[in-house]
């Protein structure tokens, strides 16, 4: 009788927390794709349907991103092409799903064969949910697409028996974690210290295969697309005018970025707690070789918000998806340590729900006493995991785990939250798409009108229009209003090219908030000026801080 009613508890633990993970997934497919998704998705529509084949046109990402879009976009067109914005979008973001449902299947293979299936299943488990429920300035972007394949490149390097074949498959994967945007790499070395932990021999092995790939990659781009290198070198200048170096100021901006990340993910907080009790029941002088791999690994994963200097929240997806590894990892390897680990989740939590539901005044005149004490917390939760992870002798079942992890993602993708705590894009809280207006106006201009867009990359993904223009959404002419020293770049030049040879557009889409046609060099306005009827009595109707100029006759 008591078994029978082990194995019905049991059931029903893991029902509850399947139905608790699937309606967060549900809830997190709920907002709109961040406007840099459609950024590139709408780059790559309008100046594909304008005939610029994808090799040519610049979305301000690399090709291999630009490759994996394109790949989601074609998967949605087996569809129809005639399905609504909104519809898009939800094929998009199953289909990605999809895909990572099956990289961390193969993460799940991979940990299984070196490590067992504890470690397996909270691994990948947490991993998976951390990269379904990702906030939804994370999803899709590069860095969390380079965190996803840094996944791959883990499970691809362990799960085959053969172990050379692991590396040539890692090896390729953790390529593609460079490929996707430069400044990801050091997520390539977290997957590779990751395959060391679970195998020193496949680590090796899968690193000079990563050496291999990237060698081959870097020849092949520059020999047949030395363009990416181009748009990657005034990319780099756009940001930096220098060199990026160690500097305190930068220093102090990434710790209060994090800071403000681990608001919105709880994960995060409760991140060093986890790797201290993981590390702390290893035996010997083993344990400060693993402190001294989870420290480094941490800093790796900070990496690419302090090199490309923006700091912005998506920049630590990569240290968003560790911390849920880590998480899983814990929870499944210390069993002692699951009811403090649980508790302290839910905890911060409630209480990261708490101050996100704030109004935008308030978060942004607290934010410095709120980030202080998460991460004084974070500190004090770590210390304590170290000398006390396996003091507690009640262990949860899994079902707790998967329940307290899936709660802690949900203050990043709950509807009307923000999308930070209080950086940058902290007054914009999750919403429902807003496409409708532009895409009235494309069908009213016609949707196979060409145009020429002076516009962020997100209101040609709304309008749909084609344009036979390669630089979809003009960056560089945008950049070089305001900062004068972008007018010396090649990509300047190549992109004011725009105005002279795309001859059919039929008319100016300007997004007046993002392209100052007054501020615009002098060249530039004259060429509009030229070429466009932008008086007020030629402008065709538009919604709001959007303006239609007619091709002059």
């Amino acid at each position: 009788m008591n078994t029978l009613h082990g194995r019905t508890a049991r059931t029903a633990g893991l029902v509850a927390a399947a139905i608790a993970a699937l309606a967060a997934v549900v809830v997190a497919s709920r907002p709109d794709l961040n406007g840099d998704v459609r950024y590139a998705l709408g780059g790559l529509q309008t100046a594909g349907g304008g005939g610029v084949s994808i090799w040519d046109i610049f979305v301000s990402r690399p090709l291999a991103y630009k490759l994996l879009m394109a790949a989601l976009d074609q998967g949605r067109l087996l569809f129809g092409d005639g399905m609504s914005l909104d519809a898009a979008k939800l094929v998009i973001r199953i289909e990605t799903y999809v895909l990572v449902v099956a990289v961390v299947a193969l993460l799940f293979v991979g940990v299984r064969r070196l490590a067992g299936w504890q470690a397996a299943a909270g691994i990948a488990g947490a991993t998976g949910l951390t990269l379904l429920v990702a906030p939804p300035w994370h999803f899709l972007e590069p860095d969390w697409a380079g965190a996803l394949a840094a996944v791959l490149a883990v499970g691809a390097a362990c799960a085959p028996r053969r172990p050379w074949l692991g590396a040539v498959l890692g090896g390729f994967a953790a390529m593609v974690v460079v490929a996707v945007k430069a400044s990801t790499f050091p997520i390539a070395l977290i997957a590779l210290l990751v395959i060391f932990v679970l195998d020193r021999r496949r680590a090796a092995w899968t690193a000079l295969s990563t050496v291999a790939w990237v060698g081959v990659w870097f020849v092949l781009m520059r020999v047949f697309q030395p363009w990416e290198w181009t748009w990657l070198s005034d990319l780099a200048n756009l940001v930096h005018s220098h060199p990026q170096g160690i500097h305190i100021a930068d220093l102090r901006k990434l710790r209060f970025a994090i800071g403000d990340a681990a608001v919105l993910s709880p994960v995060l907080v409760l991140a060093p707690a986890a790797a201290a009790a993981l590390v702390s029941r290893v035996e010997g002088r083993r344990r400060w070789l693993f402190a001294a791999i989870a420290v480094v690994a941490g800093l790796l994963s900070l990496a690419p918000a302090y090199g490309q200097g923006e700091f912005f929240n998506y920049h630590f997806a990569g240290s968003l998806v560790l911390a849920g590894g880590v998480w899983g990892a814990a929870f499944a390897l210390r069993p002692g340590f699951r009811v403090p680990l649980v508790v302290a989740t839910v905890l911060v939590t409630v209480l990261s729900l708490v101050l996100l539901r704030q109004p935008a005044s308030w978060r942004l005149d607290h934010a410095q006493p709120v980030i202080w004490a998460y991460q004084i917390g974070a500190l004090a939760l770590a210390v304590a995991a170290w000398f006390l992870a396996e003091r507690t002798r009640v262990a949860l079942p899994w079902a707790a785990g998967v329940v307290a992890l899936t709660f802690a993602l949900l203050p990043a993708v709950l509807p009307g939250y923000p999308y930070t705590f209080s950086t940058y894009n902290y007054n914009i809280r999750i919403s429902p798409s807003g496409d409708a207006p532009l895409a009235a106006l494309g069908e009213r201009l016609g949707p196979d009108t060409p145009v020429l867009y002076l516009t962020y990359g997100a209101i040609n993904y709304g309008m749909g229009n084609p344009t036979t223009c390669r630089y979809p959404s003009p960056l560089w002419l945008q950049r070089g209003a305001v900062t004068p020293r972008m007018r010396d770049r090649p990509s300047y030049a190549d992109n004011l090219r725009c105005l002279t040879e795309a001859s059919d557009a039929r008319y100016l889409i300007v997004q007046t908030t993002w392209f100052s046609l007054p501020k615009s060099a002098p060249d530039v306005r004259a060429l509009i000026d030229e070429r466009f009827d932008c008086s007020p009595a030629a402008r065709v109707p538009a919604p709001p801080q959007i303006l239609v100029c007619p091709a002059r006759a």
